[in-house]
């Protein structure tokens, strides 16, 4: 029967052995390597000792007793520095490193004193051997329960395992130094390091949870910020060819008339007073490309990766006030009825430039969409946590088939205001873009009251 349980427990030191030079071998940890290490000097051993079953002998013949007493000798020294070395490394803990250091210096003198001289000689470190165990168990408490103040992973565990395996090794000793007298059983001290593989494992394995659980988190974040990296640079090259597109042609258009008008005046083929007015024209294409690049420039800016938004608390009737004067020329040329109501002294959070930005184009797109006569009705709603701003107009409505498509920055979306105003097809792409960015939405629908447009976007409330 003791033989039978001598052989399960070397059976199982090798299946842990072999188990963490696997996991070594995977994760590169060297707190693995050291404790396989350790299983293997302690299964080499317990298959030598004097009351066990010597099945050494068994495998190799050979081999003689006196060789084999300095393998065991050998092995059981090399058990101390394994398993300092496998603590210290499981919780790196710097403050230690000396003692660590220390106790390497002094076990690698043993081993080499044991590879060296023979048997009668060695034979008397025995108890000097057991006071290094004693010292290497208060050094290895010491770690540990600093580990444990430190809530470090698993040390609870290694901690309790080590005090259980220390119990075993110290009744060992006692045995074997004949102050107490064990008649039967297998060898205590294969026993206790069974106990203190079977917390390593419940330990390592929380911390390799752990692991797998932040590596996890890891990979999240990782593909998070991936996303990001590709929409900024959908963002940029959206820009980059909005950009071309508009100095290619928008801007290039008023250009071309400004040098053609030029041309025509410098070789007096027009009058002083035909040039005026075609350089009246020139001038409202030029503002309102102006405008539009204003606008792409600091839609830019917010999407660009070195600038993100930047929101404050802004008093909406501080921002609607100044955008109405900007368009009061347009409004009145139409002789358009504007009317501004409900919580305009309502605070949100959004980023300053971009709702001056959104403010604009959506006033501008009521004004060049409304037939003269037409009314403008632009009303503040404040609700619990945010804030609604509504553009309600009489003017000539949205066809059906650009309603699917109107926030995309498309060609399709381009069209003629009411008096011939020019439109870049971008300002409610922009608009959408820096609404959501400022955590807003938009949506468009018709006038239930008749013929027009609403827009109404929601702003994000300051906290009162």
């Amino acid at each position: 029967m003791q033989q039978q349980i001598e052989l399960m427990e070397i059976g199982s030191i090798a299946i842990f052995a072999a188990y963490n030079l696997v996991l070594f071998w995977q994760v590169k940890k060297t707190y693995y390597l050291y404790l396989a290490l350790l299983c293997v000097v302690i299964f080499v051993r317990a298959t030598l000792v004097d009351d066990g079953s010597m099945i050494f002998y068994t495998f190799f013949p050979d081999v003689s007793l006196t060789l084999g007493r300095k393998i065991e000798f050998f092995c059981s020294y090399a058990g101390v520095p394994l398993t300092l070395l496998f603590i210290y490394r499981l919780y790196t803990l710097p403050h230690f490193v000396k003692f660590v250091k220390g106790f390497l210096i002094v076990t690698f003198a043993f081993l080499l004193f044991v590879l060296v001289t023979p048997y009668r000689i060695f034979y008397h470190t025995l108890d000097i051997y057991n006071l290094i165990i004693l010292l290497s168990y208060v050094l290895t408490f010491s770690m540990l329960i600093s580990a444990v103040r430190k809530e470090l992973t698993g040390s609870i565990y290694v901690l309790s395992g080590t005090a259980l395996c220390f119990v075993f090794v110290m009744a060992e000793l006692l045995k074997t130094s004949g102050i107490i007298f064990i008649n039967a059983g297998p060898n205590l001290v294969n026993t206790g390091f069974i106990v203190f593989l079977f917390f390593q494992s419940i330990a390592l394995s929380e911390i390799f949870a752990k692991s797998f659980r932040e590596n996890k988190e890891l990979n999240k974040d990782l593909e998070k910020r991936v996303e990001e990296k590709i929409s900024e640079l959908k963002r940029s090259s959206l820009l980059r060819d909005t950009l071309i597109r508009i100095v290619s042609h928008d801007l290039r258009g008023p250009l071309g008339n400004l040098k053609s008008v030029i041309t025509l005046t410098r070789d007096e083929q027009v009058s002083v007073e035909q040039a005026k007015e075609f350089l009246g024209t020139i001038d409202k294409g030029v503002d309102h490309t102006i405008q539009m690049l204003d606008e792409l420039m600091e839609w830019g800016h917010a999407a660009s990766d070195n600038k993100r938004i930047d929101q404050e608390e802004i008093v909406l009737k501080e921002m609607i006030d100044p955008i109405v004067e900007q368009a009061r020329n347009h409004i009145d040329n139409k002789e358009l009825k504007l009317k501004i109501s409900g919580d305009l002294e309502a605070v949100c959070l959004f980023d300053k430039n971009a709702l001056k930005v959104v403010l604009r184009n959506l006033l501008s797109n009521a004004v060049k969409f409304t037939e003269k006569n037409g009314n403008i009705d632009l009303m503040v709603e404040e609700r619990s946590d945010t804030i609604h701003v509504q553009f309600c107009d009489t003017g000539i409505g949205i066809p059906d088939e650009m309603k699917t498509n109107l926030f995309e920055m498309k060609k399709d979306n381009k069209r003629t205001g009411t008096d011939n105003e020019k439109s870049s097809g971008v300002g409610l792409f922009i608009c959408k873009d820096l609404i959501e960015q400022n955590m807003g939405s938009i949506e468009v629908m018709d006038n239930p009251n008749g013929k027009g447009t609403i827009f109404n976007f929601s702003l994000k409330r300051a906290a009162s």
